[in-house]
């Protein structure tokens, strides 16, 4: 297996981990394979992967999944990965930034169009939030199982009222049911990283509150948590320039403080903030 022989292939590549990429190697053969039993591929999924290393977790995948597309940035680890899953045919190799792909596109011309793609990846922890929100908003999306820093996995997963909730738990509650599947040591990576991680099960449960422009609520959940330590009104009214007096009449009207954080209203009372706002 490809990750009983990480140092091997590194050294015989002459390439190490690097930071600029967020690169940790999961050397731990019986926690990649619990990732890829969390996702309980059926030999018809089809998957994507962000990442894939030097194909640790993707040999796992195609082993049990019906075609992997994996995006991987590095191009030393692209070139390692077309030797490393040779003998593979049912995976697709981009070369690239994923944030700035087209992945509805990849998934139509990879993937058959399907509608049921699950995500599995050891996300890059530097741009974890961002790759989220990118991903969430792709219809073709069913499932995901993917690990991150635990700190980031207790955001995912944050309940309000805690230092954990923000814009990103909300957006996980508007689209999924998320939970904590493994917990994964420090000590389980070459390099050893700095903090321990955390594998999340999410399945699509997108919840429908008869939004106008879904869009917009989202845009504006991440106005209303972009300064921690201001108030709701403060976040809104810099982020759309309107009146802090019209904000505070409009809040109370709800029956809400004017002088509420973010952090204090559910998705629900989110929902209803935003619809008597702009709907």
């Amino acid at each position: 297996m490809i990750v009983d022989e990480t140092k091997r292939i590194l050294n015989e590549y002459n390439t190490r981990a690097k930071k600029s990429f967020g690169q940790n190697f999961l050397i731990n053969k019986d926690i990649i394979k619990g990732i890829a039993a969390e996702a309980n591929l059926n030999g018809e999924d089809y998957v994507i992967e962000i990442g894939p290393g030097i194909g640790s977790l993707t040999e796992f995948l195609c082993l049990g999944a019906k075609h992997v597309l994996c995006y991987e940035i590095d191009e030393d680890m692209y070139n390692i990965l077309s030797n490393t899953l040779s003998k593979y045919d049912n995976k697709t190799i981009i070369l690239g930034d994923f944030l700035k792909q087209d992945v509805k596109e990849d998934i139509n011309r990879y993937l058959n169009g399907s509608n049921k793609v699950k995500v599995i990846a050891n996300l890059p922890y530097y741009i974890t939030t961002p790759i989220m929100f990118k991903l969430l908003e792709i219809d073709n999306i069913c499932e995901f199982v993917f690990m991150v820093q635990k700190e980031m996995g207790d955001r995912f997963v944050g309940k309000v009222n805690t230092k954990d909730y923000n814009a990103l738990s909300v957006y996980m509650k508007y689209y999924t049911y998320t939970f904590k599947a493994i917990n994964v040591s420090r000590a389980n990576f070459m390099p050893a990283p700095n903090v321990d991680s955390v594998v999340l099960h999410s399945v699509i449960n997108k919840k429908d509150f008869g939004l106008k422009n879904e869009k917009e609520f989202l845009r504006f959940t991440r106005n209303a948590f972009a300064q921690r330590r201001k108030t709701m009104v403060n976040n809104i009214s810099n982020a759309y320039k309107v009146s802090k007096s019209v904000l505070e009449t409009k809040l109370n009207d709800l029956h809400i403080s004017s002088t509420i954080r973010s952090e204090a209203l559910s998705l629900e009372e989110l929902v209803k903030v935003y619809k008597y706002l702009f709907e």
